[in-house]
């Protein structure tokens, strides 16, 4: 069977073949007009080296491969074993690719990239015109404006007031292996987003070497680079540990001292009561000195009493306002601890913080004891003025 191409579809001249009755079972259907046709199918792959091998247009080529599907459906056709088979590979890479696309400068017909650069990098083989594709592709990542016609491809890097250009052909450039970067970009995810970092310490190499062709030497150098800021990551990630742990130390002390100041105003209180209480006591000649204490009538009583309950609701109140300051401070400080110094698998662990540190509040205790005081008081103030 000759296999020859229309744009992105495969000619078949021979409906016998045993790769036709393959195409049949798999419900791959078939276009017959002048000619027999498969078009470009969205999960299968099925003989695209020699298609690139043909191609001669670099629009055609990414059009078919952008409109491709990158999925667990995804099957390749192997001619030797005439058979279907899953392609199985890490096909996770295609956001965060298209993403990158989009943030580029691309001149050129096609600027969304639907793409899996490891899927691709599965099914194509190691011959020259399928690898210098590949290595296209990913150029559209790399660099930061990129332009292309039918067989020319630039590839553009900016770093500041520095520039680097570099032009490639189809049909004539020779591959440079670039998906050993690409695979350390995109697969090698030390913590969420860390493509984003890796793609930047590239892109200033290739600036600073001048040089995309040595991908190697490219890798080593980025890599030297990625260690050298992920450690200086490391020691603020310590210092800011540290100053958390400042932060805790005071606003723990502040907690001790604001509960510290509430009992000494508290016990203050409870001491010019006591002297009032023990002033009527000496005073007092009768016998029924409980009566007289808590049943007795009169307007200097109840302005005593209503004296004593404001001042009460006072301190209470003062080491309320007191502890919601606090809880203000506290609130910072979680901010600060969430977005600064976890790590994203930190992040999914609920209650982290909150377990280090309680968060400031009014005590139980101490409301508990305040309404028991206040109530009495009322109680009080209510029998002296009936």
């Amino acid at each position: 069977m000759c296999r020859e191409w229309k744009g992105t579809s495969l000619k078949i001249n021979d409906e016998s073949s045993s790769f036709f009755e393959k195409l049949e079972q798999e419900g791959i259907s078939i276009r017959r007009e002048e000619e027999i046709l498969l078009e470009n199918q969205r999960n299968h792959f099925i003989y695209e080296n020699e298609f690139i091998e043909q191609s001669k247009n670099l629009n055609l080529m990414i059009s078919k491969y952008k409109n491709k599907e990158y999925s667990d459906k995804s099957k390749r056709y192997l001619s030797k074993e005439n058979k279907f088979e899953k392609i199985q590979c890490n096909y996770d890479d295609l956001n965060k690719y298209q993403k990158v696309c989009k943030q580029n400068v691309i001149d050129g017909d096609i600027r969304d990239f639907n793409i899996s650069i490891n899927m691709l990098n599965k099914i194509f083989d190691d011959s020259q015109k399928s690898r210098l594709f590949l290595d296209i592709l990913i150029m559209f990542a790399l660099g930061n404006r990129v332009s292309y016609t039918a067989e020319d491809f630039e590839i553009e890097f900016n770093l500041d007031d520095v520039h680097f250009k570099e032009k490639f052909n189809i049909l004539t450039s020779k591959p440079i292996d670039l998906y050993q970067l690409y695979d350390w970009i995109f697969n090698d995810e030390e913590y969420k987003d860390s493509y984003t970092i890796k793609l930047q310490i590239v892109r200033q190499v290739i600036i600073k070497r001048r040089n995309i062709i040595d991908a190697s030497n490219i890798l080593t150098d980025s890599k030297l680079a990625y260690i050298r800021i992920i450690s200086k990551k490391t020691d603020d990630y310590f210092e800011q540990l540290n100053r958390l742990k400042d932060d805790f130390l005071v606003l723990s002390k502040n907690e001790n001292g604001i509960l510290r100041t509430l009992n000494i105003t508290f016990f203050a209180w409870l001491g010019y009561l006591w002297v009032e209480i023990y002033r009527i006591i000496v005073n007092y000649d009768k016998s029924d000195i409980l009566i007289y204490l808590f049943c007795s009538t009169g307007a200097k009583k109840g302005l005593v009493i209503l004296g004593f309950t404001i001042a009460l609701i006072f301190i209470f109140f003062a080491y309320a306002f007191e502890m919601k300051s606090l809880k203000k401070t506290y609130t910072v400080i979680k901010k600060i601890y969430k977005d600064k110094i976890l790590f994203e698998d930190d992040m999914k662990k609920d209650g982290r913080f909150e377990s280090s540190i309680s968060e400031p509040k009014v005590g139980k205790i101490q409301l508990g004891f305040f309404l028991v005081v206040l109530t009495l008081l009322l109680y009080r103030l209510y029998k002296s003025v009936i």
